[in-house]
């Protein structure tokens, strides 16, 4: 049987259609996978020039959990942490080796929570939430309002595993 040229133009035709609709994006540029902002496990916030930056939560083996994230403020006006909430829960701030009512930020001194750089915490200590999923989380600035960030739980593993709850320095034992 011999190929036609109308058979071959045709079953060339079909093929550049079957491959195009293949390996091209026919969701355009509103593809899902287009818009993936987050690349981390973090999530990130801002209210004016107070920046919150690669948030998440540790979830510790007595079901508290341990904010990881750093802010930092961009104005020359200072604003502060004055409170938090975990999954609709009052958080605990805590800085200089014991609870506060407001964590300082001034220009360009950023507040870090948990890890070897630490200079505050914010938790709780029952979470109510698994490893995995995401809980809702408020930080209140004293001029910057409220910020809402949707924060995922990790488990305290990997390069979590030193993520723990603040403890109070140890007094001076008197001989």
């Amino acid at each position: 049987m011999k190929k036609t040229p109308l058979r071959s133009t045709s079953l060339l035709t079909i093929l550049i259609i079957s491959l195009s609709a293949l390996t091209g994006c026919a969701a355009g540029p509103n593809a899902a996978t287009r818009l993936i902002t987050q690349v981390t496990d973090g999530v990130d916030g801002e209210s004016g020039a107070v920046k919150l930056r690669n948030f998440k939560l540790v979830l510790q083996p007595d079901a508290s959990a341990v904010m990881v994230g750093t802010i930092v403020n961009q104005d020359e006006v200072e604003d502060a942490v004055v409170g938090a909430t975990i999954n609709g829960q009052p958080a605990t701030l805590w800085a200089d080796g014991g609870e506060v009512n407001s964590l300082p930020l001034t220009l360009n001194e950023p507040q870090t929570f948990a890890g070897p750089s630490a200079t505050a915490y914010i938790y709780i200590q029952n979470l109510g939430a698994k490893a995995g999923y995401r809980v809702p989380v408020e930080i209140i600035l004293a001029r910057g309002g409220i910020v809402e960030l949707d924060v995922l739980i990790r488990e305290k593993d990997l390069e979590f595993a030193d993520v723990s709850l603040p403890t109070a320095p140890q007094a001076a034992s008197e001989e």
